[in-house]
């Protein structure tokens, strides 16, 4: 007999954990079972990898572990298998990683009497409310395993394009990385030869050399105080980031950047667009499904501009006239969204601007990203060259200023 540590979901929702001594797992989950509980995780005691595996099983879940459940439960439905069957079945499931105790809070929830879109209503965070309107849509109207197969796509799709922007930004942030510790390193180990040298010897120095050498100095003085700080900054930037209120305010204060402008306003030009073709074209009404995209679109400083947008339409106001009193969306994109309502084709117009919208979005980051990655290289070149010669040219005023 070992001992086995479990956790497990009651019939109201409520995780409760406890130790059994059993021969097997198996035997632990039927005991489980026979109490009226659902099963969550069961581990070896003093498994300390188990153990490991189990602290990141309730660690938050990764958009892509909600993908899968979301591809998976289409399948599972569209075999034929029932609800709450495919819940149990996704529950166990070990490629939905750290969704698992989600998945058995759900299952556990829809046991009790809920609806599948209010279960995963409870999770804002891992189902927006997109995902939760479609989701009640498709329950209405029984065509739940074709609205989550949308879904997935959707889903797999916008992945796709954020892995894509990622990778491409990669090399300019490692070429931003690189050159800075270029620079610290000319700062904290190469400028100090020639400090005191030149200050001893009274060489005529440049302003803009003086304050570097200066500068190289202080970080000289404060060694362990700038280790620290380059250590501890990015840690303290990602926690910072991971705040809803700090990212807005980020992404607002570079909004006002021209560059940067232009491709936020295609980014939401594609996100307004998909989400409101997905919604109309899966029967939900305009009003609705605006009233759904701007709660996720209202952030930062446009946030007034899509509530008065919304409210305007949901006084009889035509969409694409509400939305042309602002300039939260391009004029390319009203005039689509007028051509839609005049044909009643609103919602596979939308579905094809959002397509523009994101090429031009993958077009213009590849050319920001292939200005960026030089320009630090170059920058970063004449600021070290520059120093360079100013020191050399202090050296040899020096010596022949002795000689």
């Amino acid at each position: 007999m070992a001992n086995f540590n479990y956790r497990a979901l009651t019939q109201n929702g409520e995780l409760v954990s406890g130790s059994i001594a059993a021969s097997s797992a198996a035997e632990v989950a039927r005991r489980i079972e026979f109490l009226g509980l659902v099963p969550v995780e069961t581990v070896l005691a003093g498994d300390a990898s188990a153990m490991t595996r189990l602290s990141l099983s309730f660690s938050r879940p990764r958009p892509a572990d909600v993908t899968i459940f979301t591809r998976d439960l289409a399948l599972l439905l569209r075999a034929g298998a029932r609800l709450d069957d495919g819940l149990e079945l996704l529950a166990d499931d070990a490629d939905l990683g750290r969704l698992r105790p989600v998945v058995g809070k759900i299952r556990a929830d829809v046991m009790a009497g809920e609806s599948f879109a209010d279960a995963i209503a409870v999770h804002p965070k891992l189902f927006p409310a997109v995902y939760v309107a479609l989701v009640r849509v498709g329950e209405a109207s029984g065509t739940l395993d074709r609205t989550l197969e949308l879904l997935a796509g959707e889903r797999a799709r916008a992945e796709e394009l954020r892995r894509t922007l990622l990778e491409a930004l990669q090399y300019p942030a490692f070429v931003l990385v690189a050159a800075g510790g270029v620079l610290v390193f000319f700062l904290l180990f190469v400028l100090p030869q020639f400090s005191n040298v030149l200050r001893d010897m009274g060489a005529k120095l440049d302003p803009g050399v003086e304050a570097l050498l200066d500068l190289s100095d202080l970080m000289q003085a404060h060694m362990m105080e700038v280790a620290v700080a380059a250590a501890l900054l990015p840690l303290a930037a990602w926690l910072v980031l991971r705040r809803p209120g700090a990212r807005a305010t980020v992404v607002a204060g570079l909004a006002r950047l021209p560059i940067v402008r232009t491709i936020l306003t295609f980014q939401r030009a594609a996100v307004f667009c998909r989400n409101l073709g997905i919604l109309l074209g899966n029967g939900v009404t305009l009003t609705s499904a605006l009233r759904i995209i701007v709660d996720v679109m209202a952030v930062g400083d446009d946030a007034v501009a899509w509530t008065a947008a919304a409210d305007r339409v949901r006084h009889g106001g035509r969409l694409s006239e509400a939305f042309a009193a602002s300039d939260i969306l391009p004029p390319m994109a009203i005039r689509m969204l007028r051509l839609g309502e005049e044909t009643g084709q609103l919602a596979m117009l939308s579905g094809r601007v959002a397509d523009f919208y994101e090429a031009k979005l993958q077009r213009s980051l590849a050319r920001v990203v292939a200005i960026i990655g030089p320009l630090a290289i170059v920058t970063i070149s004449v600021v070290v060259g520059g120093l360079i010669v100013s020191v050399m040219t202090a050296l040899l005023s020096v010596s022949q200023s002795i000689g």
